[in-house]
Order: structure tokens, then sequence, then C-alpha cells
């Protein structure tokens, strides 16, 4: 696939089958993708977590979600959270 065609199929998934099983090998196949990304001086300041317990998940979606991101996440069976870690090359 070229890159235009990348750009241009993308698109913003809102509703989830909660039906659907996601098991460990797509997580780990999702982060390593994400970790072959570029990062700005290669400094991979990147951290990745993922919540699978059903409590965990809601109680995140409830607590640490805003309003309009807990209800497009409503029926998302695992939830992937991105974040940065301070104080590394290229963080402001």
């Amino acid at each position: 696939m070229e890159f235009q065609e990348v750009i241009e199929s993308r698109r913003s998934v809102r509703k989830y089958d909660p039906t659907k099983e996601i098991n460990e090998a797509m997580i780990k196949e999702i982060i390593n993708a994400a970790i072959l990304a570029p990062s700005w001086k290669n400094s991979q300041s990147a951290r990745y977590y993922v919540i699978r317990s059903n409590e965990t998940l809601a109680k995140f979606k409830q607590e640490c979600l805003p309003p309009f991101n807990a209800n497009n996440s409503a029926d998302a069976p695992v939830l992937l959270i991105t974040a940065f870690a301070k104080n590394l090359s290229g963080w402001v």
C-alpha cells in the first residue's frame, strides 16, 4: 500500500463489536508496530499500557477519560494507552 492510500483510507473507529475477542498476540503485534514508528532523535519516549480487565477498564473509562472519549470507547474490549516519558530527549 502506498503512503497516500494509507492517508486516504485512515478512519476513526467509534463503534466496537463487544463480542470480538482481542488476544495477546494481536496486542503485541499492535505494540510492536507502534514501537517501529519514528520518534524525534530516536528517543523512544512512548510507553504503552494495556487494560484488559473488565473491572479496571470500566473504572478507567469512568474516571480517566473525558466524557466524549468515554462514550466513544464504551464497547471497546481493550484499551491501549500511550504515554510519553518526561525528561527524555525531545520532551519539552
